[in-house]
């Protein structure tokens, strides 16, 4: 009965300790957001898939390029070009408006 018992207890403690890397959750997604002359662009990655979204804005037009991809492969590329320019504070909120809406489509 013993061993029984000390055999069961160590099965329980074993699976209780289990290493990060075998955690099955995802990794929250890394996001990266440059600003340049012209506009911001930003990126989103988790795993071997991307979200990528570029602002360039001069003073007659808006140009926004948004693509994804997974595992190298695009799968999703939208260019729009509006015809005025946007503000910073626009630009601001496109691209944070962009990568929450990425963050809530990849939650679990």
């Amino acid at each position: 009965m013993t061993t029984a018992f000390g055999a069961v207890l160590g099965c329980a403690l074993l699976m209780t300790w289990a290493p990060a890397w075998a955690d099955p959750t995802p990794a929250s997604p890394e996001v990266e957001i440059k600003k340049h002359s012209t506009g911001k662009e930003a990126f989103v990655r988790q795993g071997e898939k991307e979200w990528f979204i570029h602002i360039d804005v001069d003073q007659d037009r808006t140009m926004i390029l948004r693509t994804e991809s997974d595992k190298g492969q695009e799968l999703n590329n939208q260019a729009e070009i509006i015809d005025r320019p946007m503000s910073s504070s626009e630009v601001d909120r496109l691209v944070a408006d962009f990568v929450s809406g990425i963050k809530s489509t990849l939650k679990p």
